[in-house]
């Protein structure tokens, strides 16, 4: 296959994902206030920074109006990185024996990840380990938070990740999805999300193996579809991937192809659709067999036709990246003969 398609794909992927993690800020905003939401001034920030500095009794208020306000005000994360000791004194708080303290230390982090790739870096070192120990604690919330945070952290960069992968946090996060709590597991594939992209053919294979595994008994959804496309790109997919997945993608195929045609919006697209297709279209050609049957034993040649016809943007480049490579594979296929009869 060309590798221009390819990276230009990725490239669009990229995009998708800062926007992802933009989008995650905004709903820890949202989702991990306090009721009383107050803005706070930069003095009593700093006071409350330099309370974790010095090892002085930081409540669980404090605790919850620094989470706050270090997405309210970027430069909030400065100041609390800035202040020698104070990270270490957030990790104090972390591994304490306090949850609810532990929580919300735990959301100060994930917040403090959305900065830059030097504070990320700085996280890394300092809170990486404790994060992925707690991502084996029993509260749903604690866990979760913490693999947010890894999330976050991996999305800065590429170094950052080989960090937390040597800390463990890649193993713990793919036994998480193991977990039957899909608030756990949809926030380990969140983070996964991450890892894979930023680490491209270095995301081990045996990792690999079992994300995709996870996948294919997963419910489908936006994050989990473009996890699936992320993990076709490394270079050993074909060698992992499992024939349960290939079955999950053709079923999101016909569900979601249906639902685009009716519904289709210029400006939005369908994610489970976008990504069902591009993974499809990464697979390897012995594949490709399986998918022209499916195509033709579920009529799906004049919804097809129909979507293309909508102009729809990433949905329309990719379903004719799709339809192309299965053309070059076979275009006497009776699928193309009667897709050309329309």
């Amino acid at each position: 296959m060309d590798d221009a398609p390819v990276n230009y794909i990725r490239e669009s992927t990229r995009e998708i994902l800062k926007l992802n993690r933009r989008s995650h800020r905004n709903e820890v905003s949202d989702l991990q206030r306090s009721i009383k939401d107050l803005r706070v001034s930069p003095e009593n920030i700093l006071s409350i920074v330099q309370n974790l500095k010095s090892k002085s009794h930081v409540t669980v208020e404090n605790l919850l109006l620094l989470k706050n306000a270090l997405i309210d005000d970027e430069k909030n994360i400065e100041v609390l990185l800035k202040c020698y000791g104070a990270l270490r004194g957030l990790v104090r708080e972390l591994t304490g024996n306090n949850v609810t303290k532990q929580c919300a230390a735990a959301g100060c982090c994930c917040n403090l990840a959305l900065g830059d790739s030097r504070a990320c870096m700085a996280i890394a070192k300092a809170a990486g380990p404790y994060l992925t120990v707690l991502l084996d604690n029993p509260i749903t919330e604690l866990a979760m938070t913490c693999a947010w945070t890894l999330g976050n952290l991996a999305g800065s960069g590429s170094k950052v990740c080989d960090i937390l992968v040597a800390q463990g946090a890649v193993a713990k996060l793919c036994n998480m999805l193991q977990i039957h709590n899909e608030n756990i597991q949809d926030a380990a594939v969140y983070a996964l999300l991450h890892f894979a992209y930023q680490m491209e053919d270095d995301f081990r294979p045996e990792y690999l193996q079992k994300v995709l595994i996870a996948l294919s008994k997963l419910e489908v959804n936006a994050t989990t579809s473009r996890l699936s496309f992320t993990l076709s790109c490394h270079v050993d997919f074909k060698d992992n991937m499992p024939e349960e997945l290939i079955d999950k993608m053709l079923a999101t195929l016909k569900l979601t192809v249906k639902i685009h045609s009716e519904k289709c919006v210029q400006s939005q697209c369908n994610c489970e659709l976008l990504y069902a297709i591009r993974t499809l279209a990464n697979m390897d050609v012995e594949v490709y067999d399986i998918i022209l049957n499916y195509l033709i034993q579920n009529n799906l040649g004049q919804v097809l036709l129909e979507v293309l016809n909508k102009d729809s943007g990433a949905v329309n480049e990719s379903l004719l990246w799709l339809l192309g490579n299965l053309y070059n594979y076979s275009p006497s296929n009776d699928f193309f003969v009667h897709l050309s009869s329309l």
